[in-house]
């Protein structure tokens, strides 16, 4: 009950994000500025890991994901368990059942957020997370950590790297000790627009 209510108020308040004049004036860092703006649409393969602190296995999930600049990204993830999880601008199925993607509040904010930073608005990100940001010759790393309480007590910190061309991981390390690692590979192949269920 705790946790739900934890999440509750999480969603509570990454919804509330746009209703008010918060004074984040920080802007993008020259490199992940470079990145973004040389997106247009980009289609990539993915590999999840998942890690649990109380289990020696790794859970692998695999996918693809294409982000069309100005409009948003789609994602399809094929679970271990064979289920499959679709995302679509507006839309996601489980195994055929297609559903509003308004319906899952935390994915469709943090789409949201990603969509917003990968067109170069950090606005949203950094009114969640603190940012420590480094570059290092061709390439980028990023690390957010909550500014708010009841984010902080989900995760621990989120960690990307990239160049100036690619986001090529996301580790995320949540406060019991999960880790979820997320390693993108650009596709030459250009996938569809919309997936379907």
């Amino acid at each position: 009950m705790q946790k739900l209510n934890k999440i509750i108020s999480l969603f509570l308040c990454l919804f509330s994000i746009n209703a008010f004049a918060y004074p984040i004036t920080d802007e993008m860092p020259e490199k992940l500025k470079t990145f973004a703006d040389n997106l247009t649409s980009v289609s990539a393969t993915f590999k999840q890991t998942k890690i649990l602190p109380e289990s020696t296995k790794r859970f692998i999930s695999t996918g693809y994901v294409k982000f069309v600049k100005n409009v948003g990204f789609t994602w399809h993830q094929q679970k271990p368990s064979e289920d499959v999880f679709t995302s679509t601008l507006t839309t996601y199925c489980v195994n055929g059942e297609n559903k509003e993607l308004r319906d899952l509040p935390y994915f469709y904010r943090v789409q949201s957020m990603i969509d917003k930073m990968l067109n170069g608005d950090m606005s949203d990100f950094l009114f969640v997370f603190n940012v420590d940001y480094s570059e290092h010759k061709d390439t980028w790393t990023m690390v957010a950590t909550p500014r708010l309480t009841v984010m902080a007590d989900m995760i621990q910190n989120l960690t990307m790297y990239g160049t100036s061309k690619d986001l090529t991981k996301v580790i995320m390390t949540y406060y019991d000790g999960t880790i979820v690692i997320l390693e993108f590979n650009r596709s030459k192949k250009d996938f569809d627009d919309e997936i379907t269920c």
